[in-house]
């Protein structure tokens, strides 16, 4: 009993202290456990990761799920759009598109044509310009489908 809470404990204590852009962190954790939902998946994934500084590990060599310049706290659309600027860009103006799909799924949207049509129709509020960053193509998209 005591061995599971000092266990309990060290995986706890190791899941807070990674903060990194998924829920797990970076580490072997993290590349053995990819594509696994679920607290429990996510608990083991973040353990794995806080043993032997293998998340340490991970950030200094770039290996292990370490993604370079990645934005602490990103949701899934965020990181999404910031992966996909172009051809996301391309499906808007054409109003479909796998891009244009998957970016529905994310937002939970409930009717995805809708959503399509009114994006193209405003590509232009969406894409301001050739400098437009992610976050602001996030907050235009956001904007228009209130």
């Amino acid at each position: 009993m005591k061995k599971s809470v000092v266990v309990l404990t060290l995986c706890l204590t190791f899941a807070a202290s990674n903060v990194f852009a998924n829920n797990a962190g970076v580490g072997i954790g993290t590349v053995l456990l990819k594509g696994k939902q679920g607290k429990v998946m996510e608990l083991i994934a973040t353990c794995l990761n806080g043993l032997c500084g293998n998340g340490t590990f991970a950030i200094t060599t770039g290996t292990l799920g370490y993604k370079e310049g990645a934005v602490i706290g990103m949701n899934a659309v965020d990181v999404y759009v910031a992966e996909n600027m172009d051809p996301l860009a391309n499906d808007i103006a054409k109003g479909d598109g796998e891009y244009l799909d998957t970016l529905a799924f994310l937002m939970k949207v409930e009717n995805k044509d809708a959503f399509k049509d009114k994006l193209h129709k405003n590509f232009n509020k969406i894409y301001t310009s050739k400098n437009v960053t992610s976050k602001e193509v996030v907050a235009n998209i956001n904007e228009i489908k209130s």
